[in-house]
Order: structure tokens, then C-alpha cells, then sequence
């Protein structure tokens, strides 16, 4: 008997199954009982979603073959490339014509939960969907997701008990260029700073600091790490909300990055960059560091080794402030802001509920993931799931092998999977999972160093337009700052007169407002 049927049928009988009349103990074979589907007659549920450039979604894939037959469920599926998906999805929302189940954010149930479009879930937790519930109950992060004190959604969340995941914004460094330069691994950001001119003096036409995101988004990560970033966020020695531009080490912090554009550091670019040309820095050997997703390491590795088989682009160990702390920032292990709603107006809103807690459940979390069980994966008793050798080979030369696996057969987080399995099976299984960066962010996340990202809580109906005005004015007045105090067109002089600016465009408001709000839940 296969391990899911095993978690689904916990009380049959062993004798009945294998000693029936219809059993075949004559012949020595067992027959295994039919198992029962979720419901007696064929459903069909409409759902509309994205597709991401990086994995189709794949509705033929034997995922979905696979949730037939556990459910009697058919999905018609809406798709839409990532890349005109909120245009499409702003016009359904805004004309309250939605599918059974829609791809969401949290700024959409926000900006929605008055129009009653969605279903209210509040008063149905407990009783038609324990599997979600009981999953998310006792995390502050998730009563975060409530919108005037309403569930409208199921948040996407991870199933995974092997592991955490060591996503996150990660200070990443070429060791092949510090070793053949002997150039110690910097421990303190005032290291890092003379490692990194030591490397512009000795490849001067190289621009050592640089990232995909442009101006202040570059070297927010970096802020974080070095004490605060400039912007809104939670400071875990508080437990409250605050700006960085409030606190007087960020006016240290800009210094620094002031510096490094002195000293041709940082990249002088910084405020045009993006995906490709930091990309392309990397692979010329141009960039030598960058703090952001730590995922990019091994893809940039493996392009720059095909000419230098000793390039070596990976992530460091976080590294000590002015004030001798180290502190990082992982992504949340759930996706709160992820949401499937369900549409108010579903003429089937029980058995949508009922199939929703099934994708909850492990069954639904191992076939969504993982495809069919026997077929396409197989469980052990401690619940290690492993992928037939046969599939696994017919991956080895792919180029991204986990996103075309999961492509073919409509599997994981990117093709409708609500709770997600994040292990990396095929990865692992081909020997491509990057063990040593999971043991320097494990060893900083063990000593404390690293914490989750934190979800922000709703803000009051009464405040929320005017919150969200005053933010925009103030993150304005934070971009415009930032490039002006780096780049030297406005002295730092008058950073006092930019931190008024900002009180004036409502900071104070703003904190009082998010801190109320996080209190309101505890």
C-alpha cells in the first residue's frame, strides 16, 4: 500500500484487506481497496492565475491528472503571462467578476474587502477548512493577513518539515578573487570597505559593488545589515516599527555609501542598472560583491566557470556593524502575501471549501508538489520523498532541471500548489543543491543572527488612504535623497533638513498608525 493511502486509510484492516473473498490470497496477490475520491460526482472549479517566466503552468501535467483522481476535481484554468497579469487581474477585481479561485495579493484583499467580492472565510475556519486553520492559527504573521479583522483568503504556505529555507537578501562575494589576490574574507563592514578598494586599485576598470535593483533598493539589504535600512521596517530589538532615516546610524550608514562612490566602489551605474547588466558585470568579472538573493550565486558561478573553472561566486558570512552586531534578514518561510481568494459568487462555495482544505491536507501538499505516488514520486515511512531514477536522468543536461521538471509535470509553487513542499527533490537528487551555502546562512541563522521578514500588519480603515499617501511621499522623498547624498548633489549638511521633510510628509503618523495596528493583534 502506497504512503499516502496509508495517511488517508489509518483504520482498515489488514485482514480484510488481504484475507477477502476478492482478495486473492489464493494466488498470494493483495488488491489494494479502492480508494474513495473527495466527492461522489465530477466538480469543476474555474481558477485564474499567472505564469511565470521561469515555469509554465501546465494544467495536462500529471498533477492535475493526479488531483482528478484523488478528488473528482477538474480545474479550468485563466492564464496569463506574469507580466500582464495585474492589468488583467486590476479589471476583474474592479468589475467584481472573479473564477471560483483567483491569485491575489494582500494589497488586492485590502484594497477589495469592501466590495464583498470574495468569500468571507472568518466564521469558517475551524469547521470547513482545519487543515489551513490549524496550520496558520497561532502565527502573528498570519492574523497580519486579516483586513478589518476578515479572513477573504488562503495565503500560500510551506509544508516543509525537513528544512527551513535559507532564501534570503545575502551578502555574496567572489573567494577566488580575494584568494588570488590573498585578501582576507572581510568580518566588519570597515574590512569589506578596504578589501573592496584594494580590488578596484588592482582591476580599476572593475566596479566591485553593484545588483540588480537600482539607487536606494540596491543597498537597502546592505543598510539592514549594517544597522537599519532608510526606509519603514521592523526592528527586532523593539519589536515595533520604525523609520531608519529616524535613527542617526543611517545618517552613518549613508556616509559609508558615500565613500564607496568616492572611491569608485560602488558602481557609478547604480542608478540604472538591472537584471541584465548586473548580470553581465558578474560574468565579466566587473562586480565582485552584491548583497540580495543569495539564489543568483550558483547560476553566476556556473557561467563564470565555464572560462575560469576556479571562479567561486557565493555567499559570506554576515559580517559586523559600527557597532559590533551582525544581523540578516531571511524571507518569510510562509507566503502570507500569496493569496487565493474565492470568489463570493461561486455557485459551489461548500465543496470549494472542501476541496480547498484538501490542498491543505498532506495528501493534497504531496500531490501538488510531487505529482502521483507510485508514478511520478514515491514516499518513504518518514515521509522522504524520492523521484524514479528514470525521471530524475531525463534532467541531467537540462538547463534549470527543478523548473523544468516541475514545468512538465505542472508541479509546485508557480502552478497552483497552496501549500508548498519546498525540498528540492530533483535538485537533490542530481547533486546540484548548494550545500555550502546552506551551511554559512545556517551557521549565522543558528547564532541568532538572521531573522524572518516581517509581514506588515493591516492598517485601520479609517487610516488606511492617508497612510498609504504618506508613505508614498516619504519613500519619494527617500529614493530622491538617497541618490542625491550618494552621487554629492546634495551635502550631507543638510540630512536634517531631509528628515524634517519627511516628518512633514506625515513619519510620525505613519509609525503610530503601524505600531497601533501590530499592537491591535497581539
Amino acid at each position: 500500500m502506497n504512503q499516502l493511502l496509508k495517511r488517508v486509510l489509518p483504520g482498515l484492516c489488514a485482514a480484510a484487506l488481504l484475507c477477502g473473498p476478492l482478495a486473492g490470497c489464493g494466488n498470494g496477490k493483495t488488491e489494494e481497496e479502492p480508494r474513495e475520491k473527495l466527492f461522489d460526482e465530477p466538480v469543476t472549479f474555474t481558477i485564474m492565475t499567472y505564469e511565470h517566466q521561469s515555469q509554465q503552468v501546465n494544467p495536462t501535467g500529471a498533477k492535475y491528472k493526479a488531483i482528478q483522481e484523488a478528488t473528482n476535481v477538474t480545474l479550468e484554468f485563466d492564464i496569463t503571462p506574469l507580466a500582464d497579469y495585474n492589468t488583467k487581474k486590476a479589471a476583474a477585481l474592479g468589475a467584481g467578476v472573479l473564477s471560483d479561485i483567483t491569485y491575489v495579493t494582500l494589497d488586492d484583499i485590502s484594497k477589495f474587502a469592501g466590495a464583498n467580492i470574495f468569500l468571507d472565510l472568518t466564521d469558517r475556519l475551524e469547521g470547513s477548512v482545519p487543515n489551513y486553520y490549524n496550520r496558520v492559527k497561532d502565527d502573528l504573521n498570519w492574523k497580519k493577513t486579516k483586513v478589518e479583522d476578515r479572513v477573504l483568503g488562503f495565503s500560500v504556505l510551506n509544508g516543509s518539515t525537513e528544512n527551513i529555507s535559507y532564501g534570503g537578501y545575502v551578502p555574496v562575494i567572489r573567494y577566488d578573487i580575494l584568494e588570488k589576490n590573498n585578501l582576507q574574507m572581510p568580518t566588519t563592514f570597515d574590512e569589506w570597505f578596504v578589501v573592496m578598494k584594494q580590488l578596484k586599485t588592482i582591476y580599476p576598470n572593475s566596479t566591485p559593488f553593484s545588483g540588480r535593483n537600482k539607487g536606494a533598493n540596491m543597498l537597502t539589504p546592505m543598510a539592514y545589515a549594517m544597522g537599519c535600512p532608510p526606509g519603514l521596517y521592523f526592528n527586532e530589538e523593539t519589536q515595533k516599527y520604525d523609520f531608519g532615516f529616524l535613527n542617526a546610524q543611517y545618517k552613518e550608514i549613508l556616509q559609508f555609501f558615500i565613500k564607496c562612490m568616492e572611491e569608485g566602489i560602488l558602481d557609478p551605474n547604480w542608478m540604472t542598472v538591472d537584471s541584465n547588466t548586473w548580470d553581465e558585470g558578474v560574468n565579466n568579472s566587473n562586480i565582485f560583491f552584491w548583497y540580495d538573493n543569495g539564489g543568483f550565486a550558483a547560476s553566476q558561478t556556473k557561467s563564470l566557470q565555464k572560462n575560469d573553472p576556479q571562479a567561486k561566486m557565493q555567499v559570506m558570512p554576515l559580517m559586523a556593524n559600527s557597532q559590533g552586531k551582525k544581523q540578516g534578514q531571511l524571507y518569510n518561510q510562509n507566503w502570507y502575501t500569496s493569496i487565493w481568494a474565492l470568489s463570493a459568487g461561486t455557485s459551489q462555495p461548500d465543496k470549494l471549501l472542501e476541496f480547498m482544505n484538501w490542498l491543505y491536507s498532506d495528501e493534497g501538499m504531496y500531490i501538488c508538489n510531487y505529482g502521483k505516488e507510485g508514478e511520478t514520486f514515491n514516499l518513504t515511512e518518514d515521509g522522504k520523498v524520492t523521484i524514479p531514477t528514470e525521471i530524475v536522468e531525463k534532467y541531467r543536461s537540462a538547463t534549470a532541471p527543478e523548473y523544468n521538471w516541475m514545468s512538465d509535470y505542472g508541479l509546485g509553487l508557480l502552478s497552483f500548489s497552496p501549500l508548498v513542499n519546498t525540498s528540492y527533490s530533483m535538485n537533490v537528487q542530481l547533486g546540484l543543491v548548494d550545500t555550502e551555502f546552506n551551511s554559512i546562512i545556517e551557521a549565522d541563522y543558528k547564532a541568532g543572527y538572521y531573522h524572518f521578514e516581517a509581514i506588515n500588519p493591516p492598517i485601520a480603515e479609517a487610516d488606511r488612504k492617508t497612510v498609504a499617501n504618506e508613505v508614498s511621499q516619504i519613500n519619494a522623498l527617500i529614493w530622491s535623497g538617497v541618490r542625491d547624498f550618494v552621487e554629492g548633489t546634495r551635502p550631507i549638511t543638510e540630512y536634517d533638513n531631509w528628515v524634517n521633510d519627511m516628518k512633514a510628509a506625515g513619519a510620525e503618523h505613519v509609525l503610530k498608525a503601524y505600531n497601533d495596528a501590530l499592537q491591535a493583534l497581539k
